[in-house]
């Protein structure tokens, strides 16, 4: 019976053999140098026996008849393998669906075995039982040495090809513009099996967005480009991908891609200018809460000595009460900005964190009777070295947040959790990984887009209407966390609510802390008794200046003004056997805070110093309070406040 005939066989001596003798038992035969031109010709011819050489170029036999059996079309194809390699060669020829397999030896032998298997072809059903290869026998007359060079060889080719499928990068070959060979890293980027990824145009594996870039990377005959998506990498599957591709020497319709999968990169690079970006609006933002601190403070001390001898009632008091009032807000959101900037005025101790979610949520759920509060609170949660309220205050911010997420009402969970962070998550944030816990604020709101995540924690940044919200919330919360030495971070869905995750590292001591003494707040009411003595007042803003001096002259000293840090040395120089306290600010352009201090102290080491700034008591207030300053006052402050630092200071033995 005619059968229709497939050879495929790098060997052209080989190909005019068999087609000669199949053609003369009447078959219609087919040849093919290639596993890629094999797999054109089954696109317009469909035979009933394929002869396969397992050593052939652009796909190689193995492949290629993995790829036949995948094809419905071939379903009931008998396939041979034809190889001179077939006896050196470790492959179990059934997982490739093979029916017969002939090991090439003498033309006269060789022809009667391609004969058997085309008679034995009527039960296509068969498959190869094992280690049964036709004419193995005849393979015994080759030479012992060539043998040993075949196999060399295969099993360099085995080293190489292990070496290709470890690798983590993406390895295609194309060949006239098709694919030829792709590693398992590359059948992963594409998402297809290999089968339908071999012999498929590179451009074809692309979204449309993309085509005109893989087409200038294969296009040989124009400028060269060697790499693609470097700034701008492809998307393939979700994934980032840079593509290189080099040439192969002497082979000019054959190109060598690398895929890289950047991925991860990507996402650690914009963590970094995500942190780098925070970094700098931060030092903006504490300029500016400094300058403003400045600003308030002239107006504070005036007010002070205006206010003083007016009783409710009187003409002006109520006007002056309301400017009191909008220099305490206006400091509330000052200290805000500190807070996302450097962090605010902390006092750090060992606190039992489920005590501070439970207390805080409560009060909350207390306030908002429209939201429903859950707490799941870990049992033996880990301590952590923390300022109680200004955690609190973080947590209340992220409440409230919440709540406006939900304005028909819905459910706020807030859950802690002990948890281990690994290098790869804390890296971006430059922190140590290790045990650490987590708070969860969790709501069932509406959610928020991407656009804004990426923003939510930026200072001023609100989407709320004008006039309804500051934009300080949520950036001073990223401040307060930052300062601990902690993490958070947002995972949120349009329709689908909104996640805040806070981690914050563990206490080394591992101990329930002791009861804390209340802090006894200190009543703003009379006035303290009149002082005595000269004090110094230092600072590089003449309104300052002159607001300190009627304060400290209402509170009955003599005040001596300098207007930047040379003039203070001078003026120090001139009277320092009679000054009794110096209040000193910290950022001056002629001349640092701390610099003055220094050489005031060498100068008299017993004198009394106050540092006041409009930064808040962190970073180089605190290296001058650690070298033996006495005291810190944070601008803007009213003559009650400036009244008891001073008696404190002056009174301290």
């Amino acid at each position: 019976m005619k059968k229709k005939i497939m050879v495929v066989d790098d060997n052209r001596m080989i190909l005019k053999f068999l087609s000669n003798l199949l053609e003369g038992e009447g078959h219609e035969v087919k040849t093919c140098e290639d596993g890629l031109s094999a797999l054109s010709l089954l696109t317009t011819f469909e035979p009933d026996i394929v002869f396969v050489d397992l050593i052939i170029p652009k796909i190689g036999g193995d492949k290629l008849c993995q790829i036949i059996r995948t094809m419905e079309h071939m379903k009931n194809c008998y396939l041979v393998i034809i190889s001179a390699a077939v006896a050196e060669m470790d492959l179990d020829f059934r997982k490739i669906g093979v029916n017969a397999c002939i090991a090439k030896g003498p033309f006269g032998q060789m022809g009667k075995h391609v004969l058997a298997a085309i008679k034995d072809s009527s039960d296509p059903s068969k498959l190869i039982s094992e280690q049964e290869i036709l004419g193995i026998a005849s393979v015994s007359g080759i030479p012992v040495y060539a043998r040993r060079m075949t196999k060399e060889l295969l099993g360099r080719n085995r080293h190489l090809e292990t070496i290709l499928e470890s690798m983590n990068e993406g390895i295609v070959e194309v060949y006239t513009g098709r694919v030829v060979y792709a590693n398992s890293a590359a059948v992963k980027l594409f998402a297809v099996p290999l089968e339908n990824l071999l012999s498929a145009k590179p451009q074809e594996l692309f979204e449309d967005a993309f085509k005109s870039r893989i087409d200038v990377l294969m296009n040989r005959g124009s400028e060269k480009m060697p790499v693609v998506g470097l700034t701008r990498p492809l998307e393939l599957n979700g994934r980032q991908i840079v593509i290189r591709s080099f040439p192969v020497k002497a082979e000019a319709d054959t190109t060598i891609l690398l895929m890289t999968d950047v991925t991860d990169q990507r996402d650690l690079e914009y963590q970094l200018q995500h942190v780098r970006r925070m970094d700098a609006i931060g030092s903006l933002a504490g300029g500016i809460a400094h300058n403003f601190n400045n600003l308030l403070m002239g107006i504070q001390g005036n007010v002070s000595i205006l206010i003083q001898d007016k009783k409710m009632g009187d003409p002006g008091y109520d006007e002056l009460a309301g400017i009191e009032r909008c220099i305490d807000s206006g400091a509330k959101l000052t200290r805000q900005l500190l807070s996302f900037a450097k962090g605010g005025s902390y006092s750090l101790g060992l606190e039992d964190v489920n005590d501070i979610v439970e207390k805080s949520s409560s009060m909350f759920a207390r306030t908002r009777k429209e939201i429903h509060v859950e707490q799941h609170l870990e049992e033996d949660l880990v301590m952590a070295e923390a300022d109680a309220a200004q955690i609190e205050l973080a947590l209340m911010d992220l409440y409230v947040n919440a709540w406006h997420a939900m304005s028909n009402g819905g459910t706020l969970t807030v859950s802690t959790a002990n948890t281990i962070l690994e290098d790869s998550f804390v890296k971006p944030y430059n922190l140590t990984p290790g045990r650490y816990l987590r708070i969860d604020v969790a709501d069932t709101g509406a959610g928020i887009d991407e656009k804004t995540v990426e923003r939510i924690f930026e200072p001023f940044y609100t989407t709320r209407p004008m006039g309804q919200g500051t934009g300080l919330g949520l950036a001073s919360v990223f401040g307060i966390i930052k300062k601990h030495k902690g993490i958070i971070t947002v995972d949120s869905q349009v329709g689908r609510g909104t996640t805040f995750s806070i981690y914050l590292p563990a206490a080394r001591i591992l101990q329930i802390p002791k009861e804390k003494e209340k802090l006894r707040v200190i009543s703003s009411g009379k006035l303290p008794e009149k002082g005595s003595g000269t004090i110094l007042v230092v600072d590089d803003e003449e309104y300052i200046l002159n607001a300190d001096r009627a304060m400290l002259n209402e509170l009955g000293y003599e005040v001596l003004l300098a207007n930047g840090g040379k003039e203070a040395l001078r003026v120090f120089d001139e009277n320092k056997d009679r000054i009794d306290l110096l209040i000193l600010d910290l950022i001056m352009p002629d001349m640092s805070g701390e610099i003055v201090y220094d050489r005031i102290k060498s100068l008299r080491p017993d004198v009394r110093v106050i540092l006041s700034s409009g930064y808040s008591i962190e970073g180089q207030a605190e290296s001058i309070l650690k070298k033996g300053c006495d005291g810190f006052i944070q601008k803007p402050y009213n003559l009650n406040q400036l009244a008891q630092k001073i008696k404190e200071i002056l009174v301290r033995e």
